[in-house]
């Protein structure tokens, strides 16, 4: 870390910290704040809501409402994952290969990344 002195016109110095590059602190403002895990798969508005109308009339067993829904957090293997059916396949290349589940409650769509079980993105 490098320190730079300013000598202000009045003669009073002022001690500067110059940091590498930014901080972002938490609400507590102890502790650093973790930038989220970025989205393993890029969705459009339009592939979103092809995806939540496709998958809102099928009759799937739900996961908890507390169910994780961080991206990049793992999904607990007592959660249920589906397959993404064929029609959205066709329609949304890229969530082809990836496994969701629909959350009770609020019914986002968390889709996970099939090959860790990781959560690649999430539908309200």
């Amino acid at each position: 870390m490098r320190l730079i002195l300013l000598v202000a016109a009045t003669g009073f110095a002022s001690l500067v910290f110059a940091l590498p590059r930014p901080i972002l602190w938490a609400q507590d403002a102890e502790k650093p704040a973790i930038a989220p895990a970025p989205r393993t798969i890029n969705l459009t508005q339009e592939q979103r809501f092809i995806i939540k109308e496709n998958v809102k009339d099928l009759k799937l067993t739900k996961a908890q409402a507390n169910a994780t829904e961080t991206i990049g957090d793992r999904v607990p293997d007592d959660i249920e994952l589906h397959p993404m059916p064929p029609e959205i396949g066709n329609k949304v290349p890229q969530a082809k290969s990836h496994s969701f589940f629909v959350k009770d409650g609020d019914n986002a769509i968390v889709l996970v990344s099939p090959s860790d079980r990781r959560v690649a993105d999430v539908i309200h």
